[in-house]
């Protein structure tokens, strides 16, 4: 890959998800914030070469590396800690003794910073948005299909469909679902009349929260014919400026 490719596949290995057209600066992104390993795969979009992102140079750079080890650091380790800081005691005579505060509120100063700045960090990861982009939906993908539309009315509610090779069901059965368990039995209902396993795309809103595709990525596990489903796909592209 000496060229970067606009737009990547990515298959992630541990959840058996693929992400479609996900452009190369979104992938490098993911790669550094840590949610992408390097047995997770990539490929160019429209090709079907998967590759680990550990063997692929365009983003093995930015993947964690180990420290080599130093000769002395057997050495420096067995050296005893001094602290710049030492615990004094006063001694009044016909008194109480008074405990010295400002060492430990030092203590407690450099732990509070420390805490700060982890807990900052793994913030800004949770608020990376899943998908970041428009979410059309896709047409020419073979295999059933999961229309998520957001309606508007006064309250937030999902509008679900169910569509297959890329078209969606005449019958008004598949297409006006508005419950989400009521989605799962229909679904459940139709992978069992298959005699092979197949891909499921889900086509989001562009309005629709992380959280609610999230759980229907999760929910997708539990169906009881879940051993026909072989991939699932979030149908993505990139929005164009």
């Amino acid at each position: 890959m000496a060229d970067a490719p606009q737009f990547l596949d990515v298959w992630i290995i541990d959840s058996n998800t693929v992400y479609r057209e996900v452009p190369f600066t979104v992938v490098c992104d993911w790669v550094q914030q840590g949610r992408l390993l390097e047995d997770d795969r990539v490929r160019r979009s429209g090709t079907a070469e998967w590759r680990p992102i550990g063997q692929t140079r365009a983003f093995a750079v930015f993947l964690p590396k180990p420290e080599p080890t130093r000769p002395d650091d057997q050495a420096e380790a067995l050296e005893p800690v001094e602290f710049e800081f030492g615990w004094k005691k006063k001694h009044v005579e016909g008194g109480d003794e008074d405990v010295d505060m400002i060492p430990l509120i030092d203590v407690s100063l450099v732990l509070l910073i420390f805490f700060m700045l982890t807990a900052s960090g793994a913030a800004a990861a949770a608020f990376v948005s899943l998908a970041g982009v428009k979410n059309p939906p896709i047409t020419d993908t073979a295999g059933l299909s999961i229309n998520m539309r957001v309606e508007k009315n006064g309250r937030r509610n999902i509008i679900y469909a169910i569509g297959e090779d890329g078209r969606q069901s005449k019958d008004p059965k598949y297409t006006n679902i508005r419950d989400h368990k009521r989605l799962l039995d229909l679904l459940d209902e139709r992978l069992a009349a298959k005699t092979e396993a197949v891909d499921i795309t889900i086509n989001p809103d562009k309005d629709l929260e992380d959280g609610e595709l999230v759980r229907m990525l999760r929910d997708l596990r539990n169906v009881p014919n879940r051993r026909k489903i072989a991939r699932v796909y979030n149908g993505v592209t990139e929005t164009q400026p």
